[in-house]
């Protein structure tokens, strides 16, 4: 069994809960508030510009065989962001100005310091979490949403089969280096890997509640 399948299965109960999360449900029935998506985008916005400095930083480490797909990752990122903005005009959503909230400024902080200051296999760890979080997630909501929906162009992006295959990349990649290391970074691996999925699962609940910082939720949120 490789690593990354063996840690899925010990953190299924987290990602039982990600994929059964009310922000999807909602999603896929074509239920959810607008405003409710709106947080997600605003923030989710946020986050994917940090993701573009985040592999920017794990390139220089990178095996050789690894940097062509993390380089050609980096315009998919910006592309994303792309469609953030013609999502947020069609919807008349503000992306300008927008102050991460508690749980988004917390998981970019931890994205970068798993960059700068852990491993090259534990960086690249947090980095498959991430990624296939979303493809699962977002493979919930295809299930069953309307392909009119004004958000559907967000599901077709992370289930796109071209996302499949980079998410797949990731995996086989995850494994091989996994089983490149020793016992004590295979550890911290699986530490990193379980934490970035409660930070997927955080994400999706603060976006379902548009929680800002605690303590100051009226004058932020």
């Amino acid at each position: 069994m490789g690593f990354s399948t063996e840690q899925l299965q010990r953190v299924q109960p987290v990602w039982d809960r990600i994929l059964s999360h009310r922000f999807l449900q909602q999603t896929r029935d074509g239920v959810i508030p607008q405003e409710t998506f709106a947080n997600w985008m605003r923030q989710d916005y946020l986050f994917v510009e940090a993701a573009i400095p985040f592999i920017a930083a794990l390139m220089p480490r990178a095996p050789l065989e690894h940097r062509q797909a993390l380089g050609g990752s980096l315009p998919v990122l910006e592309k994303e962001l792309e469609l953030f903005k013609e999502r947020a005009k069609k919807v008349g959503v503000d992306l300008e100005d927008v102050e991460p909230s508690f749980v988004n400024h917390a998981y970019v902080q931890f994205l970068l310091a798993s960059a700068y200051t852990k491993s090259y296999a534990g960086a690249f760890t947090v980095l498959y979490v991430a990624e296939k979080a979303y493809y699962d997630s977002w493979m919930v909501v295809r299930a069953g949403i309307d392909h009119e929906s004004i958000w559907f162009p967000f599901v077709e992006n992370w289930t796109s089969d071209a996302f499949r295959g980079w998410v797949d990349f990731l995996q086989t990649s995850l494994d091989e280096l996994a089983d490149g290391v020793g016992a004590g970074e295979r550890r911290e691996m699986a530490t990193l890997f379980e934490l970035t999925a409660r930070y997927e699962l955080a994400f999706w609940e603060m976006a379902a509640t548009g929680s800002g910082w605690p303590g100051l939720d009226e004058e932020v949120a």
